[in-house]
């Protein structure tokens, strides 16, 4: 039989679920005194049932939640229900707990003689939710494009959020991981910041760095007793810091990149909660020093050269524009652009390998960083070209500068013991005059450089309007020197070579000419290094030798067996990789015997010479003969002269030209004649054209000679008609 529940055993029912519930329960009087406080209650706020009692609500309520508070407690003495929350200070620990409540008012007929409620603690709840809110917060900032001092700042505010009145900071590694610089902590004194900026990473370093070198985190409850902190005790009791709690921080590798640290105006030690909020904050800032990293790292590849670490032509451009619009012409400024272009370092990428090519332009770039300083943007364009931008110059500076670099370049280079001589090319472009926009000077100066090119190279040129026409010039040279082969443009004329003991032509050199119907008949000097300078010397050099040995051919088979032909290789020719299979197949081509051909190459070619000596010795084994053009303009390196399997020397026609009148020309011309018998060469004495230089060269025993006074070059058909006379 179920027992009856009077009024006295129904009052202890209520009471025990009063007393014995999870949740905190109360009970206040009009006043707002508590009058009730079971277990749980004394669990969440930290108040004793004895201190409790009595109490009044609005003591443990935070001041900023307070008012509202309040609001609530006189609703429900109006005898409303509510339900809401609120923040209250936990007694000791001085910890912010969240609430939610749901308060009744305690009725007794129709008299309302105070209010119940029940309270849950929904702080981990606030505080997860908290932590999400602020991580996206940040996130988003980062989508944004926000700066980094700015998310980091937002971190330092996230953080301090959750704590009782510290304040948050967050230090940097340097690139090196010895030293930790400011990264944010606005709420520390200035000059406090000031003083730890920089600080070494090291074992006895403050909590800081410390943390950064044991990678682990290093709580100081009190700065003033810690050995720790005996090198800044001064320092951080001036500004009232009595705790610092660290933590390193790590990226991916677990390789330290910053601190975050909490500092306190008291004596404090972590308790759970701070430990996970310190936890939880270390891994944002990790990701978030770790993004801007990277997005550094990837801003820096967008705007600089992989191989030198200059800016490159992205950044060069940009910064250009702003100069340009910065420059005040009408204060007389003037803003300069250089166009460089290393010469011939197409020839050391081919002799040398292009590994030694990239260090020679890293090498290079060193070397124009120290020259021009801070003052001037160096850039790479790209290859071998680079761009100086000079601001608020003149003339006069910007070509002083350009002296300089010229004057510095003349200094071999050294690379793995070898010194290589390098020199460049300089075009020089100025706004407003020679153009109003980036691409214009660039262009300008572009026009300027080529124009150092065709002056010997190793100079600086200021672009000149009349330097236009002739790009246009060479524009379209280049365009129809494209076609010329396809066209069958080109034609061979033939230069006798005469044996001077024997009076009779004893060979041919084959010169090429070509002439178009919109550019008229081209000169060699102006197509030849248009054609080496685009690659197509490669295709035209094959079939200058090829026609010129049918030719050789034809002309054996018709009473000249003895003839010899030569060929001249520019020195792409020379280096390129299937040079000995190409004559060989022209030889075979024509069926004529190797000893007939005769290769001839400049001194210039041979400025490696270990990989110079290996071509020649192959070019040897086929059985042609070898002859160095020009000779006496080039390096004039004598030590080649045993190395190389050479069989003629030619004398260039400068030493020729005035060999009868000039006595230091006969001199020359005699040195390099017997120089060469001694070393059983034979000589060749190019550019002939009177009998006095002729008589002089057979009195010092020349072996050949060729020349316009034996004939100029002439066509195939009219070069068996030529006579010899003495």
């Amino acid at each position: 039989m179920q027992p009856d529940l009077n009024s006295s055993s129904l009052f202890e029912v209520y009471q025990s679920l009063f007393n014995f519930n999870h949740d905190a329960c109360y009970a206040l009087d009009i006043d707002g005194n508590f009058i009730l406080f079971n277990e749980a209650a004394v669990e969440i706020t930290g108040y004793p049932l004895d201190s409790a009692l009595g109490m009044n609500f609005v003591s443990i309520v935070h001041e900023d939640f307070l008012e509202e508070t309040i609001g609530h407690f006189k609703r429900v003495l109006r005898g409303e229900r509510e339900r809401f929350e609120t923040v209250i200070i936990r007694k000791e620990t001085g910890e912010q707990v969240n609430l939610l409540l749901t308060v009744v008012p305690i009725k007794v007929g129709n008299e309302i003689l105070g209010v119940v409620g029940c309270a849950q603690d929904i702080s981990e709840n606030k505080r997860l939710e908290a932590m999400l809110s602020g991580k996206n917060r940040i996130l988003k900032m980062m989508a944004k494009g926000a700066s980094f001092q700015e998310v980091l700042d937002e971190i330092v505010f996230f953080i301090e959020s959750f704590t009782n009145g510290a304040h948050c900071s967050i230090l940097l590694a340097d690139q090196e991981g010895k030293r930790l610089i400011h990264g944010s902590s606005p709420n520390l004194p200035p000059a406090y910041n000031k003083a730890v900026d920089g600080i070494q990473i090291g074992e006895n370093v403050g909590s800081c760095g410390r943390a950064a070198f044991i990678k682990e985190s290093v709580v100081v409850t009190d700065t003033e007793d810690d050995p720790l902190w005996e090198d800044y005790r001064g320092l951080e009791l001036s500004h009232n810091l009595k705790a610092c709690w660290s933590s390193p921080v790590f990226d991916d590798d677990h390789k330290v990149i910053g601190t975050l640290s909490i500092y306190y105006c008291r004596v404090s030690s972590p308790l759970e909660n701070d430990r996970v909020i310190i936890e939880q904050a270390t891994n944002l800032t990790s990701l978030v020093i770790q993004h801007y990293h990277a997005k550094k790292k990837i801003d820096f590849m967008a705007y600089h050269d992989a191989l030198t670490n200059l800016p490159n032509r992205r950044f060069f451009d940009e910064r250009a524009k702003q100069a340009i619009a910065g420059t005040k012409v009408e204060d007389g400024e003037k803003l300069c652009l250089m166009f460089l272009d290393l010469d011939r370092f197409k020839f050391v990428n081919d002799s040398l390998g292009h590994s030694i090519g990239d260090r020679l332009l890293v090498k290079v770039s060193e070397k124009f960083k120290e020259i021009l300083g801070e003052g001037a943007l160096f850039s790479r364009q790209g290859g071998d070209e680079f761009t100086i931008l000079l601001e608020h110059t003149t003339k006069e500076k910007a070509q002083d500068i350009a002296r300089v670099i010229l004057e510095v370049l003349e200094e071999p280079i050294v690379i793995d013991g070898t010194d290589i001589f390098i020199s460049t090319s300089i075009g020089m472009s100025f706004y407003p005059e020679d153009g109003e926009d980036v691409e214009m000077l660039l262009r300008t100066a572009d026009v300027a450089m080529y124009q150092a090119k065709k002056q010997g190279r190793n100079n600086f040129q200021v672009y000149d309007v009349m330097l236009d026409a002739k790009a246009y010039e060479e524009m379209q040279i280049e365009n129809e020197l494209r076609k010329a082969l396809e066209r069958e443009e080109f034609v061979l004329h033939y230069q006798p070579i005469v044996n001077l003991c024997k009076n009779e032509i004893k060979g041919a050199e084959a010169l090429i000419r070509w002439e178009n119907e919109r550019v008229g008949k081209v000169p060699p000097d102006q197509f030849i290094p248009i054609a080496e300078e685009t690659g197509l010397i490669i295709p035209i050099g094959e079939w200058v030798l090829k026609t010129a040995l049918l030719q050789l051919k034809d002309w054996h088979e018709n009473g000249l067996e003895n003839l010899t032909m030569s060929v001249n290789l520019s020195i792409r020719q020379f280096y390129q990789p299937n040079l000995l299979a190409m004559i060989r197949e022209a030889i075979e081509l024509a069926r004529i015997e190797p000893c007939f051909l005769t290769i001839e190459i400049t001194e210039s070619m041979t400025m490696d010479v270990e990989k110079a000596s290996v071509i020649l010795r192959e070019l040897k084994k086929l059985g042609v003969g070898i002859s160095i053009d020009d000779f006496g303009t080039g390096y004039s390196s004598l030590s080649y002269l045993k190395r190389f399997p050479i069989d003629h020397l030619k004398i260039d026609r400068c030493f020729v030209r005035d060999i009868a009148e000039n006595k230091s020309d006969e001199n020359i011309a005699t040195t390099i004649i017997l120089m060469a018998h001694n070393l059983g060469l034979s000589v060749i004495a190019e550019g002939v054209e009177t009998a006095s230089q002729l008589k002089l060269l057979r009195q010092h025993r020349c072996n050949e000679a060729q020349g316009y006074h034996f004939s100029r070059p002439v066509p195939a058909e009219e070069f068996a008609r030529i006579k010899v006379s003495s």
